[in-house]
């Protein structure tokens, strides 16, 4: 888990303007949770603590990202997508949205939610990573089952047309 937040924050510390994900000064590849294309990039996270994650995001220093990957039932978690280079439209403006969808352990669907609005509104910095404006909480139920769950996050620049597909996983237990 330290290992996860760590590669995670040089990777944030390292992103260049060209809005790929970095280490060292290098293109990362591409993983099932983190993707650019184009200059636009996401990362999709789960995070312990909703509101104190987002408490942390909005310091001025770097976060800390508590990453998780098991989550008790009837704890709550969050799916958050991080984001950088949207394209602006004539206005300076990026339309940019989200489609989240969770799978139970047995492939059907536990939650989904789309067109969740990521950024829209004034294009931040192209280098500058954003927290995504829709947040997906999470909580297993104590009826619900236990096993892994796939958090799916379909992440759309609908001004430079460019869709990325980002997904994770949690157990439940």
């Amino acid at each position: 888990m330290k290992t996860i937040l760590a590669v995670l924050l040089i990777i944030l510390a390292n992103l260049t303007a060209s809005a790929q994900w970095q280490k060292n000064n290098e293109k990362v590849e591409d993983t099932a949770e983190r993707k650019s294309l184009n200059g636009f990039g996401g990362h999709l996270v789960m995070a312990k603590d909703p509101q104190g994650f987002i408490k942390e995001w909005q310091k001025p220093e770097m976060p800390k990202i508590d990453v998780v990957s098991e989550v008790k039932r009837g704890e709550l978690v969050g799916a958050f997508v991080l984001f950088v280079g949207c394209k602006p439209d004539s206005s300076g403006v990026c339309n940019a949205e989200v489609d989240y969808v969770v799978l139970k352990p047995d492939g059907s669907v536990y939650a989904e939610r789309k067109a969740q609005p990521v950024w829209k509104e004034q294009a931040p910095p192209a280098r500058n990573i954003q927290l995504s404006r829709a947040i997906l909480a999470i909580r297993v139920q104590s009826k619900d089952p236990t096993g892994v769950y796939k958090v799916k996050a379909k992440l759309s620049d609908l001004n430079a047309n460019i869709t990325l597909e980002l997904e994770t996983t949690f157990r439940a237990k």
